[in-house]
């Protein structure tokens, strides 16, 4: 099967009774990852025009770095063309030999601009992803301590080389360091559970744009951000903290969806090379994570979903042509995902997420 459902304990025992349908959601998330998000443009865009159309209750939507942009697409007033405008852009990235940080800021800025809409119809998007009552968007960014708050290569190598040594010994280690930051629409709840935030900013028409280039800052790649309304701090990738999300998340009894790109899922992005430290289970006890399977992505140009190091592995036509493939692929998952929930409701592809990875 290409497609797989984890859910969590209490979750899985849910759809097991009702299967799985837009009103039992409360939160949708959208994970750090770069190029790899390709892999579901379709099923967001089916999502979109087809499940969640029939909800009628306010969802909250928390994303980190590309998945906050994903998350920004799901709040506009049409989610699936601004997904389609967002995946045109991303999977259309040029660059003549090794890019510096600010090239690639500077085409992080127009992709971001893309999905906005044109220059006449961005203030209008803005406005209406900032207000929508429907979709409650929630950034994750991080930011530097005071002693660490310089744009430098230098500083940051200096905090992220402290970040990584005692992340092995503590992960809590990578927050002190790096704090998390959510801009999230004015008057909306924290969407975690058990996470105390010290910093929760609303989100304006002002720092909307700021807000979702920082959240996808990845430090050395890209230039840090200064976010209106916020610190006077800078501000990087939320994935530091936030690059799968460890849960858990709000307490309700409603269910929190989660596509992703693989069924694997790893806490902060510090912890990809710790084989040891992957999320447990019991903080995803509400969760639906809607996967692409092992076996599909064998299928896939190489055998992987595509990641940033294709800018390195491929000339650009061949790039090019593995991720069009990629996203012409993926409707597969849509087609397979569409099925089920026609027979069963899903049910027929959920497993226990304690099967997962």
């Amino acid at each position: 099967m290409s497609l797989q459902l984890f859910a969590g304990e209490r979750a899985y025992a849910r759809l097991m009774e009702e299967g799985l349908n837009a009103d039992q959601l409360s939160l949708i998330i959208g994970a750090s990852g770069g190029p790899k998000w390709l892999v579901l443009s379709k099923l967001d865009q089916y999502l979109n025009d087809y499940f969640l159309t029939s909800a009628t209750q306010s969802i909250d939507l928390i994303g980190s770095s590309i998945g906050s942009w994903r998350m920004a697409c799901y709040a506009q007033e049409n989610p699936a063309q601004a997904i389609q405008n967002l995946c045109e852009g991303y999977s259309s990235q040029y660059y003549e030999g090794r890019p510096t940080p600010a090239q690639v800021s500077q085409s992080a800025k127009d992709i971001l601009e893309g999905f906005l809409g044109n220059e006449a119809d961005t203030e209008r998007h803005r406005e209406f992803i900032v207000n929508n009552p429907n979709r409650r968007l929630h950034i994750v960014t991080v930011r530097n301590r005071l002693m660490f708050n310089h744009a430098s290569n230098l500083v940051q190598g200096v905090a992220l080389g402290a970040a990584a040594i005692a992340n092995p010994i503590r992960s809590k280690v990578v927050e002190t360091l790096f704090p998390r930051v959510v801009f999230s629409r004015k008057g909306a709840p924290s969407p975690y559970r058990d996470i105390k935030l010290k910093e929760q900013i609303d989100l304006t028409e002002k720092n909307l744009t700021p807000a979702l280039a920082a959240s996808g800052a990845i430090p050395f790649v890209l230039e840090p951000i200064k976010v209106p309304d916020s610190s006077n701090r800078w501000h990087w990738d939320g994935g530091l903290v936030d690059y799968h999300f460890s849960g858990p998340f709000k307490r309700s009894d409603d269910l929190v969806l989660y596509p992703h790109f693989y069924p694997k899922l790893i806490p902060g992005w510090l912890d990809k090379a710790l084989p040891w430290r992957r999320v447990d289970p019991k903080a995803y006890d509400n969760v639906v994570v809607m996967s692409p399977s092992y076996e599909f992505i064998e299928t896939l140009p190489d055998r992987h979903v595509p990641e940033r190091k294709d800018f390195e592995q491929y000339d650009t036509p061949t790039r090019f042509k593995n991720w069009q493939q990629v996203i012409k692929q993926s409707e597969q998952l849509v087609d397979v995902l569409h099925d089920a929930l026609e027979k069963d409701g899903g049910r027929s592809l959920v497993q226990p997420l304690k099967q997962m990875g």
